[in-house]
């Protein structure tokens, strides 16, 4: 009959348990995340707000298509991204390019690459309280 190790069963247990625990977490992690940077009144503009943020777009990563009720300005800082709008082709852009997704038309922003990732910083203007993306 073979022996094995009293620890043998809790260690093979705590390997599986680690790895499952890995593969579920990474699953989890956002593929764009955004952080803003300012949210502000702006004087001069009674009832409007700037809005600022900087968007990091892991590798392959896409927002799906949504639109927003103002224009948005992009700045990409890192990588190439796509822009695909409703009515235009595909548009790559890439660091130290910039671009305006139109406000209420139907797009896509995804990051280029499959392999490293994106990032861009945002700019929009709205009313107080305003959505700035509509699903």
């Amino acid at each position: 009959m073979r022996r094995t190790s009293r620890l043998a069963v809790p260690v093979a247990a705590a390997i599986v348990l680690g790895a499952l625990s890995h593969h579920l977490l990474g699953a989890q992690s956002t593929p764009i995340k955004r952080t803003e940077l300012l949210r502000t009144e702006i004087a001069g503009m009674d009832g409007k707000e700037a809005h600022m943020w900087v968007a990091e777009i892991a590798p392959g990563a896409a927002t799906g298509t949504h639109r927003h009720p103002t224009a948005r300005f992009v700045y990409v800082m890192e990588g190439s991204v796509v822009l695909e709008m409703e009515g235009r082709p595909p548009q790559t852009f890439t660091a130290g390019q910039g671009f305006m997704e139109r406000p209420n038309t139907g797009h896509n922003f995804r990051n280029a690459s499959t392999r490293e990732a994106a990032k861009a910083l945002g700019f929009q203007i709205a009313s107080k309280g305003q959505q700035l993306q509509v699903e």
